[in-house]
């Protein structure tokens, strides 16, 4: 018997917020935060009393496994149990979004060439360049109901780095706070949505802006469980770490997006770390798969049914009869087809009409580089090739109808919910995370990041995704601040070729269409209710105008807007029953669209 202990979630999610209070992120796929009373959470919980936003907790646990028996579920190590009297936690967050290179769509996920420049380039000096990371250091806390901060002036020893006092229109001085809860679980509670300037505050680009800095992070999880045995003391380090990023709110949590973090890593998985071989082996798809339509196919065509509620598209054109797509009666099966043969293939060419038939092929969704036409051009979101091919098992009817019940593993299971609930493309750059998570170097096993061995003080300027990652290096390629790409990827005009087969290069291009990026996490539009409309409910945009020639259509005109009224804007809470949704907005403190419907 091998006992292995790890860390769930292997990727915990925090989220930003105003308020000093938080609940827990949502531990279920598409499912609610969670309130620490344990009450249920209602359309009201989103905000505390005074209307501010409650920032998302990530909970974390160690479970224990026997390694040598692979269907083992394992168990949750709990303090006051099974001799164990503390766990003890190590936690290190950083934000490194000042140092890293510019992000420009695709180019730097295969390295960055000798000639990418870097942000704040005029700060030459590697001494200066490194004061701009912020980095409280690590914190440690072990028992039941401890708490840490991660704030300017905390007093630990380390040699801490915080932006310049001053930052206008917002300071920063704090990444969060982390808390032990009474069976020892960790909660990691990150910051306050706070972005500034140490200069005039303007934003030029919606990822890359000099002198800026935010107070989102990412880093390092690690535990060690104390035991006590016969009145010996024993320390157990934990073999398998976690990370914890925190990223702006989800404003739609029970939607998903199409493809999800778990989606993208799970293609990783499956394709480079040989985790499913009866899906994937030998570099080859294995046709005599049968995808179980209940957990890999209904969920997927279900995730496109629910975008209406976010997004001004028709309702009817996104509802399926699951029931008979279900169904392997050979008189269905030009049905799947036809479905499949209107979505877009992971490879080839970047066509937004179908080849055979000029239908518009979905999803109507932009992709990791939407705004340069030629290589490496991703103008719109494909699927993974893990979830084209088990629908292309599907179509041709090789798949089990007869839903199968796979033995649980809680720990798992809480890696994939945290992870359903996240943004796994387009990334330009994305919300949580970016294409970083496509590469294998990144992971120590599926799902789980490669911690750097040896973490160095002050934290590098630079990075060897090989050696592991360091506290800020996932967070590094995002925006900054945040709230410049959360409000200009509302939607995005596509630059298009003429023609089904042409090239979309200078000269032949026209912008015909306008795609949506991540409406079901930052939402176009939303429904309120109104009881003279129809249905009791109207369509309205999130923000901004209905007017797609208005500089503010469904965005603030202006990023720095964004920056100062996030923390207004309104969250959707499903009031359905009886499995039918009705996703309505709530708790919005602003909404001054210049027409109505």
């Amino acid at each position: 018997m091998a006992i292995v202990y790890k860390i769930h979630p292997a990727i915990g999610i925090a989220r930003v917020g105003d308020s000093e209070e938080y609940y827990l992120g949502p531990e279920t796929a598409g499912g609610l935060p969670i309130l620490p009373s344990g009450a249920p959470f209602g359309p009201d919980d989103f905000r505390d009393a005074q209307g501010r936003i409650r920032r998302q907790a990530a909970r974390f646990r160690v479970y224990v496994y026997d390694d040598a028996d692979p269907d083992d579920p394992g168990r949750e190590v709990v303090v006051g149990e099974n001799y164990v009297t503390a766990i003890e936690w190590r936690v290190h967050v950083a934000n490194k979004k000042p140092i890293w290179y510019q992000f420009h769509t695709l180019l730097g996920e295969d390295g960055y060439a000798p000639d990418h420049p870097l942000r704040n380039p005029l700060d030459t000096d590697p001494a200066s360049r490194v004061k701009r990371i912020i980095d409280p250091g690590p914190r440690t806390l072990a028992g039941a109901n401890c708490s840490v901060t991660f704030a300017r002036g905390d007093d630990t020893g380390y040699p801490a780095t915080w932006p310049p006092k001053g930052l206008k229109p917002h300071d920063i001085d704090s990444l969060g706070q982390a808390h032990t809860d009474g069976e020892g679980r960790l909660i990691f509670v990150g910051g306050y949505g706070n972005s500034g300037s140490s200069v005039t505050p303007g934003i030029v680009d919606y990822a890359n802006n000099d002198d800026w800095w935010d107070d989102t992070c990412d880093g390092t999880v690690t535990a060690t469980v104390l035991t006590q045995i016969a009145g010996y003391d024993a320390r157990i380090p934990v073999d398998f770490p976690a990370w914890v990023a925190v990223a702006p709110p989800k404003f739609a949590p029970q939607l998903f997006n199409l493809v999800t973090l778990y989606d993208t890593m799970y293609d990783v998985a499956v394709r480079r770390f040989g985790r499913r071989p009866d899906i994937y082996r030998d570099q080859a798809w294995q046709t005599d798969y049968r995808p179980d339509y209940a957990s890999e196919i209904e969920p997927l065509l279900k995730r496109g049914m629910a975008y209406p509620w976010v997004a001004a598209i028709p309702p009817h054109a996104h509802k399926f009869d699951t029931a008979r797509l279900g169904d392997p009666d050979p008189a269905y099966l030009g049905l799947r087809q036809f479905i499949v043969s209107i979505l877009r293939p992971p490879t080839g060419p970047d066509y937004f009409g179908a080849p055979a038939s000029g239908l518009t092929m979905m999803p109507f969704l932009a992709g990791d580089n939407a705004f340069y036409p030629g290589a490496p051009t991703s103008s719109y979101l494909k699927l993974s090739d893990t979830q084209y091919f088990l629908l292309q098992q599907w179509a041709n009817g090789n798949f089990d109808a007869t839903a199968r019940t796979p033995p649980a593993k809680p720990g798992e299971e809480l890696d994939r919910a945290v992870l359903e609930n996240c943004v796994g493309g387009g990334f330009s750059p994305g919300i949580e995370m970016t294409w970083i998570v496509r590469n294998p170097a990144i992971y120590r096993e599926p799902f789980r990041l490669k911690h750097k061995a040896q973490v160095p003080t002050p934290l590098s300027l630079t990075s060897a995704l090989s050696a592991g990652l360091e506290p800020g290096d996932g967070c590094k390629y995002m925006a900054v601040p945040w709230q410049a790409d959360y409000n200009e990827c509302s939607s995005q005009e596509v630059i298009q070729p003429r023609a089904l087969g042409e090239d979309p290069v200078p000269g032949n291009q026209v912008v015909t269409r306008v795609l949506w990026w991540w409406p079901a996490q930052r939402p176009g539009f939303v429904w309120v209710r109104d009881e003279t409309a129809p249905l009791g409910r109207r369509q309205r945009p999130w923000l901004g105008s209905h007017d797609p020639n208005d500089a503010d259509y469904i965005q603030f005109a202006d990023d720095l807007e964004m920056v100062e009224r996030w923390n207004e804007l309104g969250f959707l809470y499903d009031f359905g029953t009886d499995g039918k949704p009705e996703i309505l907005e709530v708790g919005a403190r602003t909404h001054q669209p210049k027409s109505e419907d």
